[in-house]
């Protein structure tokens, strides 16, 4: 019920993942297969990871919401099958990644301007308008037609 109770549950997972990685900065990770299956990996287990500062392997319902846990393993049969089969064979889960989207929104009218400052356009993840990389770039084209439609008429 409070405004940013979205910031608070980020804190709870990403101290979860802190503290099970022994405040080192590595990140979790466990094989897509295993997840699905519900699988602890071995505590051993090093899976190829590109993520720099290193890994640890756990089940990551340790480091997820339940929701967030249910839904994704829900998906990724799903999306292996529209991938032939060849996506969990081969998958790895690295997470949780809970800080890239801004937990409050910069108010902006239909010209995709903040109301009150002209000429500030709130674009992408830290003005609370997408929740990635792409969609941060679909908003920041569709702000940018927005600009040049309105400065075009003006030359």
């Amino acid at each position: 019920s409070h405004p940013l109770a979205g910031v608070v549950l980020q804190r709870k997972w990403e101290a979860a993942a802190w503290r099970l990685g022994r405040g080192t900065y590595h990140t979790p990770i466990q094989r897509a297969s295993d997840f699905v299956r519900q699988v602890a990996p071995r505590p051993d287990e090093r899976l190829a990871c590109s993520y720099q500062r290193g890994s640890f392997s756990i089940q990551l319902d340790e480091v997820l919401p339940p929701e967030a846990a249910s839904a994704i393993r829900q998906g990724l049969p799903i999306m292996d099958r529209k991938w032939r089969g060849d996506f969990l064979r081969n998958a790895v889960l690295v997470g949780p990644e809970m800080r890239g989207s801004s937990p409050v929104r910069i108010a902006r009218n239909e010209q995709r301007e903040c109301p009150g400052f002209a000429g500030l356009f709130p674009v992408g993840e830290g003005a609370g308008y997408a929740g990635g990389i792409i969609s941060a770039a679909v908003d920041g084209l569709r702000s940018a037609k927005a600009i040049v439609s309105r400065f075009a008429a003006v030359g």
